[in-house]
């Protein structure tokens, strides 16, 4: 029997660019979506429906790409072993950077819905909540938290799946019986005990379904190569064809998904709130796919892929805008430009490519002085030592 290991062979430390650049573009809608969302709170409706479109499949993308890229050497290690990289690479981030926005909300107003920062009985809750996996100072940690819970069930499940047939009956069974876990249960209640949130547990199975689905494409070879030879001109056009069908069959059947929901008419994976048990799959997995697409017909871009490089680093810099500057924003907006979906999309678009923008140094200074910070444990730093 061939080891887990030997499909396809390992990528090592090469990067596939197609899916650094995916991502960059899954973060620029975290951004927009975080902006846009602001605005929806002021009662614009074209901000409401911009917002029901992009949660359709931006997060169920981002567990898509983590199954896609996940090492399958991970699951011949020993139980230590796993667990001090699972450690190194994801709680280390998490804790760090949930310790300096806290120290962040000390200093600088901001919004923090999970907990009332106003007394200090606020501040140990959110202490707390955070130490149980709900990220309250930087809330975009979030998908940070829940993949800890996914990577531990494939821990225990993946070494189990070596076929394309029980991977994908595997992800089929662990959506259905998630998706209908989260509809009759409501872990986000901070009054109950037993319906605390622990590091997203509740969701994992339904983040672990998109996660297979990622595992499935990287066995299948799609998007494996690191480079191939320049695409001709009627296979670009294509795969750019394809990216331009799934966007429509999104716009199409986003809508359609009218829930049951969570606090907001529309998918919120972090609450929970997938709405109904076809369209949302359905619709998150053809936006996944016109991502990818959208990502292999840019074509070799250094500067997109170096961001893509580093959606770690992001998603916890978007904690900055989204806790102390988006509101801001969305009241600037509704404020001083005129109530029109042209108007509101060109502004939040100038907002989101000036954050991105904003963090460059960050991501410059993260990586070169603290990269054991950011998700790069194995390397050393001239503050600290390698950590694995």
């Amino acid at each position: 029997m061939a080891k887990i290991s030997e499909y396809p062979p390992p990528l090592g430390d090469r990067r596939i660019t197609a899916l650094d650049i995916a991502r960059l573009f899954g973060m620029v809608l975290v951004y927009y979506g975080h902006a846009i969302e602001q605005v929806m709170y002021l009662g614009n409706e074209t901000a409401a429906m911009q917002y029901k479109f992009i949660y359709s499949f931006h997060m169920p993308f981002f567990f898509l790409v983590a199954g896609y890229v996940a090492k399958p050497e991970k699951l011949e290690l020993k139980a230590p072993a796993f667990f001090k990289r699972l450690a190194a690479s994801r709680l280390v981030p998490y804790f760090f950077f949930s310790l300096v926005f806290l120290g962040l909300s000390l200093v600088i107003p901001g919004t923090f819905v999970l907990s009332d920062l106003t007394s200090l009985q606020g501040y140990m809750a959110g202490i707390a909540r955070t130490l149980l996996g709900i990220p309250v100072y930087n809330i975009p940690m979030w998908f940070l938290a829940s993949l800890v819970s996914v990577e531990v069930l494939h821990y225990l499940v993946g070494r189990h799946l070596r076929t394309d047939a029980s991977i994908i009956v595997a992800a089929l069974g662990f959506y259905i019986f998630g998706y209908y876990l989260n509809l009759d249960f409501q872990f986000i209640q901070f009054d109950k005990i037993f319906q605390w949130n622990y590091w997203f547990i509740h969701q994992a199975p339904v983040g672990y379904a998109f996660y297979l689905v990622g595992v499935l494409l990287r066995r299948g070879g799609a998007f494996y190569e690191n480079t191939r030879p320049k695409e001709s001109g009627k296979r670009s056009w294509r795969i750019l064809a394809g990216a331009v069908a799934c966007l429509a069959v999104v716009w199409l059947t986003y809508n359609l998904n009218s829930g049951p929901f969570r606090y907001f008419d529309a998918v919120v994976f972090m609450l929970s709130g997938h709405g109904n048990v076809f369209w949302f799959p359905f619709t998150a997995l053809a936006g996944s796919m016109m991502l990818l697409l959208f990502a292999r017909a840019s074509g070799e871009n250094r500067i997109l892929a170096f961001l893509g490089r580093n959606v770690l680093i992001l998603f916890i810099l978007n904690g900055v805008f989204y806790h102390f500057i988006n509101m801001h924003f969305a009241a600037w907006v509704t404020e001083n430009l005129p109530a029109n979906p042209l108007v509101l999309t060109l502004s939040t678009a100038v907002f989101t490519v000036g954050c991105l923008a904003a963090c460059l140094p960050l991501v410059w200074l993260l990586n070169k002085f603290i990269p054991q910070m950011v998700g790069r444990p194995q390397l050393s730093g001239p503050l600290l030592p390698r950590l694995i």
